[in-house]
């Protein structure tokens, strides 16, 4: 099943390289999401790691600044244990406004 939704992302990652003869090609934005205001206990905001199809997703990402507005394609995908979810695209749509310090 394809997903878009429009969210911030606050930074991005990406390894391209041999680990044990294996060659690796991966990458993870960090995308902010808010708590379920359902519950009393948690406010605001949180950052969760979504895993990309490979390092060419995020390679575009790394020349500007963060935060940034995107919307993002992603996969949800059925595995042994349950669902995965992989970043299929990033499209930048703009600076994000920071959060306040």
């Amino acid at each position: 099943m394809q997903v878009t939704n429009k969210c911030v992302i606050k930074g991005a990652g990406f390894f391209e390289g041999t680990v044990e003869g294996v060659q690796h090609r991966t990458g993870q934005i960090f995308v902010e999401e808010p708590f379920d205001s359902s519950k009393p206990n948690y406010r605001g905001f949180r950052t969760v790691e979504y895993k990309c199809e490979s390092s060419d997703v995020v390679k575009g990402l790394m020349a500007g600044e963060f935060p940034v507005s995107a919307e993002v394609n992603m996969a949800i995908e059925a595995s042994k244990r349950g669902q995965v979810i992989v970043v299929k695209s990033v499209k930048v749509l703009g600076v994000a406004q920071p959060q306040p310090r």
